[in-house]
């Protein structure tokens, strides 16, 4: 018979055996003079009223004594009980089993605990018994497993690399916005990118002015961003972050008031052919002038246009205005319409209304905690809209008819304070030729950034790489963010399940990109769409993005295609099998290959989980070249070995005060991405990621 058996019958039976010998309730007075009342709380049945009083009758008269002494224990009836050896015999067992289970208490709270309950313990109550012997199983020595240890030292680690991780994400900014921050206190630049709801514009704090002063101080560099560009100056530095027309035709139309009509006489091959002739002939300028002779003008010179691009320095943050159609110019409208935007924000109560709406919201609503790979949003706040550079040219339909009598926006939107970002992830892949390492890397972190919207309960479900921006460094790989959260699900109650009973009820946004088991689920009464590895299915579509090749679920059926003679067809989410995946490049290793693979089974259930995902590349990049072999599955304490000597590596190189300067050997990005992993490494989902190699590797 076990201990833990043994223990519950004794506690259950112990009770009874111990009121047979000692004839006396627990739960009463030791001292109690009233038998009838003792009997009945025993449960025995009462005698009649006559035969109570007759016995009340023939009672002895007790006499006028002294009172007795609190030890003495007196039996019902005034004479000593023959039991009372027995009683005697039985409470030392008690005691002496009650010591036996205090003695492996350790620790100074099971030390009052075990003050408290001993004393409630020979008085009756044996209530506090239960969490004792939970508390001794808990800390006593002995009882404690070695896997439980070394998830101790685990919890430690986590400690450890979170503090290093919010030692990070701690910027002044957030920290000194408040309620009478406005747009007047920014000076706006030129615009960064524009979508079919929001425009980024690059921006600053007024205070910072002196810098761009000194910067038009150059005979060579023309003024400064803030007034509006030519129309031939923007086309040159901004053409790779705005979008064209022909990258997305529906949001043309919405943009620029076009009509059915003329989008059907303005056809994708016409105006793709026009694109390819006017991207031609700018080209064969450029020729030409390179060729000219000096004493050339320098507004035309490539060189003055490199250092109109590099003016953008100036401005290190990023102003996103939200177009606002139909919603009511005040705050708390606006807020409720567009909370969505606001979940990565770090400062929340930047005006009375989002503090009242963070009471509405507080109880439905999650909030994102910071991440390195989870975009740098300061804070947001709502104003009115302002007559910004290129706003007649990038979204005339958005601006207030104060502005544009042609408009149709409202006087009052939502503003985004950010931080500026160099790229999005579709134009660093255009732009520059990257190493097979900084892909990995940049599969990594987009990787931990999902699994870190998943710890949190969040979702997406508008992942592309648009809305995946980069921030470049000089000599060192680029730190990847997650941005634009407008389509997000950040449900306190249903979570990553959503109910799905009407099509009222929004998917998401890009649908090209969309998990199939959301892409097929039909809504019904019980029916629930399931967010929780819909991200990651994404993630694997844009690894084929990220490793040179073309994204499968898109299609390159018209436009520039098929100018150039480069007709394509995709794959459909809805139904596609996973052996219809095409083969990645050779740039990506083997065994990550196979993690794209399973990332995009088409079944869920047969998909690795996000922190899975994250584990098995964060192995292949800093594990023990064994590890990735067949048979090379390490044991618990070789795991944690290595996982304090990272612990070690990152807590004396990877201070904040050490960074840059003293980074030498590795890159900022590697720091980030080790205390990322650290920061949630458990030993049961490590040796998850390491079965799933294994099963991988295995001949």
């Amino acid at each position: 018979m076990s201990v833990r058996l043994l223990t519950v019958r004794l506690i259950k039976h112990g009770r009874y055996i111990l009121r047979s010998y000692c004839h006396r309730e627990i739960h009463a007075n030791i001292l109690e003079p009233n038998p009838l009342r003792t009997r009945s709380k025993r449960g025995f049945p009462l005698p009649s009223s006559s035969a109570a009083a007759n016995a009340t009758r023939n009672a002895p008269q007790p006499q006028a004594r002294s009172a007795p002494s609190p030890v003495s224990v007196l039996p019902r009836n005034g004479v000593p009980s023959s039991g009372s050896g027995l009683f005697r015999i039985g409470q030392q067992a008690r005691k002496l089993f009650i010591d036996n289970i205090l003695s492996r208490v350790t620790t100074n709270y099971s030390e009052e605990l075990r003050k408290r309950a001993t004393r409630k313990l020979f008085y009756g109550d044996s209530a506090p018994f239960f969490a004792l012997i939970g508390v001794s199983l808990a800390t006593g020595s002995g009882v404690l497993s070695k896997e439980d240890e070394l998830e101790g030292v685990c919890w430690e680690i986590r400690e450890a690399a979170s503090r290093l991780q919010n030692a990070w994400n701690k910027d002044e900014i957030s920290e000194t916005l408040n309620s009478n921050f406005t747009i007047d206190d920014l000076e706006v630049g030129a615009p960064i990118a524009k979508g079919c709801a929001a425009v980024v514009y690059a921006a600053n704090f007024k205070k910072g002015q002196k810098e761009s002063s000194e910067l038009g101080s150059d005979p060579e560099v023309p003024p400064a961003p803030s007034a509006v560009p030519t129309a031939a100056s923007a086309s040159t530095v901004w053409r790779h972050e705005l979008m064209t027309p022909l990258q997305n035709m529906s949001r043309f139309v919405h943009n620029f008031g076009g009509s059915v009509d003329n989008i059907l006489s303005y056809s994708q091959p016409s105006a793709a052919s026009d694109f390819v002739g006017a991207m031609r002939r700018e080209q064969e300028l450029e020729t030409e002038r390179e060729s000219e002779p000096a004493g050339v003008s320098p507004a035309m010179s490539p060189r003055l246009a490199g250092k109109l691009e590099s003016s953008i320095d100036a401005y290190p943050l990023a102003l996103k205005m939200m177009f606002n159609y139909d919603i009511q110019s005040n705050a708390l409208s606006i807020l409720r319409a567009m909370y969505k935007e606001t979940v990565p924000a770090r400062q929340r109560r930047m005006n009375t209304a989002a503090e009242e709406w963070e009471r509405l919201l507080q109880n439905q609503t999650l909030v994102l905690p910071p991440h390195p790979n989870i975009v740098c949003m300061f804070g947001f706040f709502c104003d009115e809209v302002r007559n910004f550079p290129d706003g007649h040219l990038l979204y005339p339909i958005a601006q207030p008819q104060r502005i544009n009598p042609q408009g149709y926006g409202r006087n009052m939107s939502l503003y985004l304070l950010m931080k500026r970002y160099d790229h999005s992830l579709r134009g660093l892949l255009d732009t520059q030729e990257l190493s097979t390492r900084t892909r990995i890397l940049l599969l990594a972190q987009m990787l931990e950034a999902v699994t870190h919207l998943s710890r949190h309960g969040v979702a997406h479900r508008d992942l592309k790489s648009d809305n995946v921006l980069i921030e470049l460094q000089d000599d060192k790989s680029p730190v990847l963010v997650l941005s634009d959260f407008g389509c997000c699900l950040a449900d306190k109650v249903h979570g990553l399940r959503l109910p799905y009973v009407s099509h009222d009820v929004d998917k998401g946004g890009n649908a090209a990109l969309m998990a199939p088991e959301i892409f097929n689920t039909m809504p019904g009464p019980f029916a629930v769409l399931n967010y929780g590895k819909a991200d990651l299915w994404a993630c694997g579509a844009l690894a084929y993005e990220i490793f040179g090749m073309r994204n499968p679920f898109y299609s390159c059926s018209g436009g520039l295609a098929h100018e150039r003679g480069e007709l394509t067809y995709s794959l459909r989410n809805s139904d596609y099998k996973q052996e219809q995946l095409p083969p990645m490049s050779d740039a990506c290793p083997p065994l990550l290959q196979q993690l794209v693979y399973s990332i995009l089974n088409p079944s869920p259930s047969k998909r690795v989980s996000p922190d899975i995902a994250a584990n098995v590349v964060q192995l292949f990049l800093w594990a023990p070249s064994n590890w990735l072999k067949a048979g090379g599955m390490p044991n618990s304490s070789e795991i944690l070995q290595w996982l304090l000597s990272l612990t070690t590596k990152i807590m004396c190189e990877g201070r904040p005060q050490l960074h840059p300067a003293a980074a030498g050997q590795r890159a900022y990005v590697e720091y980030l991405l080790i205390c990322s992993f650290l920061a949630r490494a458990r030993l049961r989902r490590i040796r998850g990621a390491l079965n799933w190699i294994q099963n991988v590797v295995a001949p």
